[in-house]
């Protein structure tokens, strides 16, 4: 299993157009932030000490969700290859197995989406640390690396259920055009929620990228939130919910509820995901007795 998880990465790495685009969602969010959004959503956090760095943290974390959801769906691109040249059939004759052939696929596309999450931050980070000043602790990288764990587990567990529906590259090519065009408005990581219409803003709250994005921010806001609003909670807690920071379902969610959140939808979605092939795999096996 190993080896075709080495297999996967190898095919993703050296398509770098295809590298490229995975990034292009998250890209667009970063340069639209830069030459847009920065100085029009910092003019109504004038009075706000510290406003841009905050901005620059709240750009981070959503662009990070983006990058997971993307990214691990190009990683996800070689199941549909694979079917459509009928290479899956010839790896199912062999001893692995549909339930390893799944598993492969899956970590596969779950490690491309941690390293490009890394990579992603470190660009976002370097950027901001000359532009800005903008630091981090060694603390909120342990915690953020673990978020990005979670975000490429989540997204391709949601995105694996999504392509079993998709038979030939052509339709996922469509797809991939799809989700990295829409996924910076799906996780809040372009416009502030709370400027959104109400249906946009449950659209988004069903997101599980949202709930990334959020935890994400929490890391890497909650200290310098802290200072900047002193003990003024209730201008605080309007800044998170205005900026997701924290989502809000009748109050703001802690960063423990958020996390459980996010926590069941990765058990649902993997289940989701999996337990099809497991259920074709048996009826392949009864077939072929």
């Amino acid at each position: 299993m190993l080896a075709l998880i080495l297999r996967d990465l190898l095919l993703y790495f050296r398509n770098y157009s295809g590298v490229i685009f995975s990034l292009m969602g998250a890209m667009i969010s970063f340069v639209l932030y830069l030459v847009f959004l920065k100085n029009s959503i910092q003019a109504n956090w004038k009075a706000v000490p510290g406003s841009g760095i905050l901005l620059d943290q709240w750009l981070i974390g959503g662009t990070l969700a983006i990058t997971g959801i993307t990214t691990t769906l190009a990683g996800l691109t070689q199941i549909v290859a694979d079917r459509e040249s009928q290479v899956r059939q010839d790896l199912l004759q062999t001893d692995i197995g549909n339930t390893k052939l799944t598993v492969s696929y899956l970590a596969g596309a779950s490690l491309i989406g941690l390293l490009m999450q890394a990579i992603m931050f470190v660009i976002m980070f370097g950027y901001f640390h000359v532009e800005d000043g903008l630091n981090v602790t060694g603390e909120q990288v342990g915690l953020l690396t673990a978020i990005m764990l979670l975000n490429a587990a989540l997204s391709t567990a949601i995105n694996a259920i999504v392509i079993n529906f998709v038979k030939h590259m052509s339709s996922l090519s469509s797809l991939s055009a799809v989700v990295g065009t829409g996924a910076g408005f799906l996780v809040g990581g372009l416009i502030p929620i709370g400027t959104l219409p109400d249906f946009a803003q449950k659209l988004i709250k069903m997101t599980p990228g949202s709930y990334i994005a959020s935890l994400n921010r929490q890391v890497l806001m909650n200290d310098k939130l802290a200072d900047t609003f002193d003990g003024h909670l209730s201008m605080q807690h309007h800044f998170e919910k205005l900026l997701g920071v924290r989502i809000d379902w009748d109050g703001l969610l802690t960063r423990q509820e958020t996390l459980n959140i996010v926590v069941v939808a990765l058990v649902v979605a993997t289940v989701l995901a999996i337990v099809p092939q497991l259920i074709s795999g048996r009826q392949r096996r009864k077939l072929m007795a």
